[in-house]
């Protein structure tokens, strides 16, 4: 259905249009009839509408001026101009504004109407496939326009562009600023491989578009018409970088003025995201390759942000970034088996907490705290995908990858307690997985969960499927094989650590159940998972 708004000063007027049975016929919906131009407006302002039959000549808004005011906004609507003999000029004046059809009011009736709304079916239609193209068309302009600018961008921050090319492409893409006087201010999400795992690639698209048109609007309400000196390109990988033109300018004090007020408003748009971006930016470089040392200052400022999101991040109030691994760090890495071997997962957690206050304290560079964090999961035996650690922009990722140890940890020589476990034989288990390295036995996890030995015995081989005694001894084994494997702990000492207080039972029960000694056990398999 054609959605209608008839518009007349003449309530009977009206009141005879909607009387007639055409509009329905023929698919027209009358949704609203008004008495002028300003309450149309009001009607256009919520809803959709696809028709516009309007009177020229009436109180408060004519028609003329809703007909001029309709086409400002919306070359879409369909508009037939309602006039009686004597408004002539008026029609004229209607159709050069953009009405597409006038009818004489004392020649409407049924069958004329019927006429008139199978013309302008046609014409609506027309009219919204023109206007569906014209927005198709206008998207890949935008779109084009951001790959030219993008090329731009790129040539320039990598210095492999003349002078001469700098210039033809500046012109086919469209941009104004001639990048004499210009600064840099980039954007970035920091949780990048987060989002992209969520978004498809038409999410993420849509998603730039978005952010660079909210952007643009926020620069063009601080800056005005210096605006045109501002381009806003997305640089990928979740970077968007806007590059200021300062033209001809040379007060130092106006330029710095309008970068921190360009600064300010990325700022507030930023805010307004679901998502946590980074902000940094530049000082005012001169000459032809300022912008591309204003670019290598921003990305240089990146490296800050590791440390600090909280806001602005200024070039020119930047600290020196250490070089060095903190002292804590590297002896943390270099006895990282040794936590795991024994299970030092609180020890590990307070150490690690400490280099984390060291790495901030010293501003130590986020690569060598990558490298790191890389030496850390490998002697871990954790395997990440190298995407990881290249979308690592903050030490707040690192912290939380470094949960992954505790995880990992306690992981080590767990069994999983089968599904349909009462809580009683859960709470026995659990409390062997707590304590099996003491001279623990029956009647300590019975009294633990709360019940005599008798019936804990009963019940833990009825729904664990082992008796008690043999389910400690496996998983003391367990945790046995994996320090053989693992740690440079003489057997005496694996022994001792698993809960084996008599080394000769151990050495013999171990051979029993693995058909190997301890010794010959870590010869075959330290050699292939050692630290």
């Amino acid at each position: 259905m054609f959605r209608t708004l008839l518009v007349d000063d003449d309530f009977l007027v009206r009141s005879y249009l909607k009387t007639l049975s055409s509009w329905e016929k023929e698919g027209y919906e009358l949704t609203a009839d008004v008495r002028d131009g300003e309450e149309a407006l009001r009607v256009l302002a919520r809803e959709p509408v696809d028709l516009v039959i309007t009177d020229v000549s009436m109180p408060l808004m004519d028609g003329i001026e809703l007909i001029r005011r309709i086409r400002q906004t919306d070359p879409g609507i369909y508009i037939i101009v309602l006039s009686c003999h004597d408004d002539f000029e008026y029609v004229k004046e209607a159709m050069r504004l953009g009405a597409n059809e006038y009818v004489l009011k004392n020649s409407l009736d049924e069958e004329s109407l019927t006429h008139i709304l199978q013309n302008a079916s046609a014409q609506i239609h027309r009219l919204k496939e023109k206007s569906s193209q014209e927005e198709h068309v206008k998207k890949l302009v935008k779109m084009g326009s951001q790959k030219l600018k993008y090329h731009y961008f790129n040539q320039l921050i990598s210095g492999m562009i003349t002078p001469e090319e700098k210039e033809e492409e500046r012109i086919k893409a469209g941009i104004t600023g001639r990048y004499l006087n210009s600064a840099v201010i980039t954007m970035y999400l920091e949780e990048w491989t987060g989002q992209t795992e969520q978004w498809s690639i038409l999410e993420t698209e849509q998603y730039s578009q978005r952010f660079l048109a909210d952007i643009n609007e926020e620069l063009e309400q601080v800056l005005g018409e210096e605006q045109e000196g501002a381009e806003v390109v997305d640089l990928g990988s979740g970077v968007f970088c806007c590059f200021l033109d300062f033209g001809q300018e040379r007060r130092s004090s106006v330029m710095q003025q309008r970068l921190t007020a360009a600064a300010s408003a990325c700022l507030r748009c930023c805010k307004d995201e679901p998502c946590s971006f980074g902000i940094c930016v530049s000082s005012i470089c001169m000459g032809q390759d300022g912008i591309r040392q204003a670019y290598q200052q921003a990305r240089e400022m990146m490296k800050h942000s590791f440390y600090d999101t909280s806001g602005i991040l200024y070039y020119d109030a930047s600290r020196t970034l250490g070089q060095e691994l903190p002292v804590q760090a590297r002896a943390l890495a270099d006895s990282i088996e040794e936590y795991f071997a024994k299970r030092r997962n609180e020890e590990l957690h307070k150490d690690l907490e400490n280099v984390f206050r060291e790495f901030e304290k010293q501003h130590t560079d986020s690569r060598q705290v990558i490298h790191w964090l890389k030496t850390m999961d490998q002697a871990a035996h954790i395997k990440r995908e190298p995407e990881v650690y290249r979308h690592i922009r903050t030490l707040r990722q690192v912290k939380e990858l470094c949960k992954d140890y505790g995880v990992q940890m306690l992981g080590q020589n767990s069994r999983n307690i089968p599904e349909g476990v009462g809580t009683v034989v859960r709470t026995a288990v659990i409390y062997i997985h707590e304590h099996f390295k003491n001279p623990i036995g029956l009647s300590d996890a019975a009294a633990a969960a709360g019940v005599n030995s008798a019936y804990l015995s009963f019940l833990f081989k009825q729904e664990m499927g082992i008796g008690f005694s043999n389910y400690l001894l496996e998983y003391r084994m367990e945790y046995a094989k994996e320090l053989l494997m693992r740690s440079k702990y003489k057997i005496k000492e694996v022994a001792s650590e698993a809960g084996f207080q008599d080394y000769h039972y151990f050495s013999k029960a171990f051979k029993k159940l693995n058909g190997t000694s301890p010794a010959d056990y870590r010869k075959e398999h330290q050699s292939q998972d050692a630290f």
